[in-house]
């Protein structure tokens, strides 16, 4: 299909990664966002090369952007102890782009700015969507204003309104469990003690495992800044909880320290630097019954239909494959409806399988001292499908980092790790995506 005319509602990256990817291809875009300016928010992203080559392609600007490109994933234990590392040192050339670490408003900007300079891109912010007509289709904003178009594509992240519409029931996320920290810290106290500076000086993604809990982290800005993501389960979080209606909340470095008094001196080193800091719920929910409404002209995409724990670093990789092969599915087909069913087919078993990773990685991320973490620290060095370490096994890591988004291909899922015994787990009783 040619020279559509598609709404984009929701200007996170997803929804302006999906302008470019259809904006690439002659269609005319329109992104409407509700807020009326993007702020200096958040803090790290990894790029990994899946996510990269296709921000790339469609003319982003990566090479302007202050960054690092990531050596690769360390895991230490929270004593201290290095356990894996994972190098990254062959993915440009084995995958045809690098894995950075961005600054999420630098990406941001990043994104924005190449839709801005693209003639078939009008993004319009402070336009609330207050209606959907999944019929026609058109959506109609707050202001009463009716917006007709050929293909609508829910952008609106994890608390999308439309979800449940195209699903024809309630579908509210899951607690995973689990809160996160988000912490900037400046980089200058990090390179002036000697045993810290290495974080800096060597960009790899270093995670500390421990009981109940995890933190990794990794520079930003060319060294200027340390990210900081610190994951806990919500038995063990301290300070104020997050409330039943809430997404995040303030909270300060006193809760923090004393959550990790007794871990490696790293850890503790890092949580003193923090000053007040953003505290995250992490939610979830099983894989939907469909992406795309009966009538055949609306399509979610992005957090808005498979959101992940941060756990893969995958989150907003996903949403911009996602964008791609719906860009590959409208080329391939005649009619709306078959192209959406081309991109549900494609993108749900694949964005499904890489959640349960997420699922997989926190239970062994979390572990208590004991045989289980004994066992996990032997599997994690051995490149094979039981390694739970997602990239330490190579036929995993190819699946992901090598996938060609803009192929209407459907490659072999790989088996999932295993799951920790029962007893070890941390999350008994739940049940697993």
């Amino acid at each position: 299909m040619k020279d559509l005319t598609v709404l984009i509602v929701g200007a996170g990256i997803g929804g302006l990664q999906t302008a470019l990817a259809l904006a690439a291809d002659g269609h005319k875009v329109t992104v409407l966002e509700s807020v009326k300016e993007f702020l200096e928010v958040g803090a790290g992203i990894r790029v990994p090369p899946n996510s990269s080559r296709l921000s790339l392609s469609w003319g982003v600007d990566l090479d302007s952007v202050k960054k690092e490109v990531s050596l690769g994933n360390r895991f230490v234990d929270w004593h201290g102890t290095r356990l894996l590392d994972c190098p990254f040192d062959d993915v440009r050339t084995r995958y045809g782009a690098p894995y950075y670490f961005i600054h999420r408003a630098d990406l941001i900007a990043a994104l924005v700015s190449a839709v801005n300079a693209h003639p078939n891109i009008t993004l319009r912010m402070d336009t609330l969507v207050a209606a959907y007509d999944f019929e026609a289709p058109a959506v109609t904003t707050a202001s009463g204003e009716r917006l007709p178009a050929d293909l609508v594509v829910g952008a609106d992240g994890i608390k999308s309104v439309v979800r449940s519409a195209v699903n024809g029931e309630p579908v509210e996320p899951v607690d995973t469990g689990d809160v996160a920290y988000r912490i900037l810290v400046p980089a200058a106290p990090l390179l002036a003690d000697p045993e810290m500076r290495h974080l800096v000086e060597n960009p790899w993604a270093v995670h500390w495992m421990g009981p109940e809990g995890h933190a990794v982290g990794y520079p930003l800005r060319g060294g200027q800044l340390y990210n900081v993501i610190i994951d806990v389960t919500h038995g063990t979080d301290l300070g104020a909880p997050i409330g039943l209606d809430e997404w995040r909340s303030e909270a300060d470095n006193a809760h923090l320290v004393a959550r990790f008094a007794d871990w490696c001196p790293e850890v503790r080193k890092l949580c003193a630097l923090t000053g007040t800091y953003l505290k995250w719920k992490l939610a979830d929910f099983a894989q939907l019954g469909r992406w795309v409404h009966p009538a055949g002209r609306v399509a979610l995409l992005g957090d808005s239909c498979h959101p992940m724990m941060p756990y893969l670093a995958q989150g907003a990789a996903q949403a911009t494959e996602d964008a791609a092969t719906l860009a590959a599915a409208l080329r391939a087909h005649d009619t709306m409806r078959a192209a959406l069913a081309a991109y549900e087919a494609h993108r749900k078993p694949r964005a499904g399988y890489v959640a349960r990773n997420t699922r997989v990685l926190q239970e062994w991320l979390h572990l208590y001292d004991g045989p289980e973490k004994e066992r996990r620290d032997e599997l994690m060095r051995h490149n094979t499908s039981d390694n739970p370490v997602f990239w330490a096994h190579s036929v995993r890591r190819d699946w992901l980092f090598g996938h060609d988004a803009t192929a209407l291909t459907l490659d072999a899922i790989p088996a999932l790790p295993p799951m920790p015994h029962p007893e070890a787990s941390v999350y008994k009783g739940r049940q697993n995506l």
